[in-house]
């Protein structure tokens, strides 16, 4: 059964450009359907897309247009525009990706969305078996501006069992459940959203709700977390910096730090801290950030013990938590 893509736009050319595009590089494994913006949300909910993807040049457009679809479809949204000063209004407005149209190359933007119906309506990938792990080993991850889509990359790269891992990424209230959701559609492992007094365990990620900071703790049963409402911390609410002190203190030597792409300081403390406390900490590299302000500050504080690139990560994560099982 083929994988159903909505394109949304009211430009006539640019929906049959993609189109076209979608069925001559799908090799059948993609069907593309399109509509105007007034019919997005009702075509969405007829055909159950598995990628949206949404021209942002249209006069309607706009990122409330994109704020009330994506919350409301768990879908993966994905915004191809001409105009780049756009880029992160989208990405905070919940899209998972932003494209350039590159309306004078043809074949440059056919590859770059075929790239991005590839990695964002991929179907779920099976665990594949590998050693077993040591479970004392804990993974936290920070981010901001372009975490949600890097985040995604990383998940997807994962193969086998993994320790549990928690991410708090600056997104507001309601949009972290659905994102929690979208994940989860795409991956074996368990993807939530978090809630006080939810267990940690193998193969499942929790992200931070919405305006809640959240913590690490752990008793007898082992790691859990805390998601509560609180003031502004670093500048944010769930702020990178709380989580990764509570990460500090509760795993130690066990907790492996990812700072991913985003904007200002949030975290650089926390993952300071991590590393006093023991853990290995990775940051994203200023070539595959989007905004390389978080992880450059984390860098410069000296807490981060490698950087890598985005595509990277995943590998680096797995042999970490492969060494850690193994005491070295």
């Amino acid at each position: 059964m083929s994988i159903r893509i909505l394109v949304i736009s009211d430009d006539a050319a640019f929906k049959a450009m993609a189109l076209r595009i979608i069925s001559e590089n799908s090799a059948g494994k993609y069907t593309a359907t399109g509509c105007a913006l007034k019919d997005g949300r009702k075509s969405a909910i007829a055909i159950s897309p598995a990628y949206i993807l949404l021209d942002a040049d249209c006069p309607d457009a706009s990122a409330d247009y994109l704020i009330k679809l994506v919350p409301r479809y768990s879908v993966p949204v994905v915004v191809c525009t001409s105009t780049a000063n756009i880029k992160y209004t989208m990405l905070q407005s919940g899209a998972m990706d932003v494209l350039t149209k590159h309306s004078d190359n043809t074949k440059r933007f056919a590859e770059s969305l075929m790239s991005s119906i590839s990695r964002n309506a991929s179907e779920k990938k099976a665990l594949v078996a590998r050693p077993k792990v040591n479970f004392d080993a804990f993974i936290a991850i920070g981010g901001s501006t372009g975490s949600t889509e890097a985040l995604r990359e990383i998940i997807r790269g994962l193969r086998g069992e993994i320790p549990p891992m928690a991410a708090v990424l600056h997104m507001p209230d309601k949009y972290t459940a659905i994102y929690a959701e979208q994940l989860n559609s795409i991956t074996d492992y368990e993807v939530v959203e978090a809630s006080s007094g939810l267990y940690m365990k193998p193969n499942r990620i929790v992200i931070a709700a919405g305006g809640k900071h959240l913590r690490l703790f752990r008793d007898k049963k082992g790691y859990f977390v805390t998601s509560e409402a609180g003031v502004r911390v670093s500048g944010h609410c769930p702020s990178v910096d709380v989580f990764f002190d509570s990460v500090a203190y509760t795993a130690k030597a066990n907790a492996i730090g990812v700072i991913l792409t985003g904007m200002g300081q949030d975290g650089a403390k926390g993952m300071l801290t991590m590393k006093k406390m023991g853990a290995f900490n990775i940051g994203q590299d200023e070539a595959s950030s989007v905004v390389y302000g978080m992880p450059r500050a984390a860098f410069e504080n000296g807490a981060v013990k490698k950087q890598c690139s985005l595509d990277k990560i995943a590998g680096e994560l797995m042999n970490l938590f492969r060494k850690i099982s193994k005491g070295l």
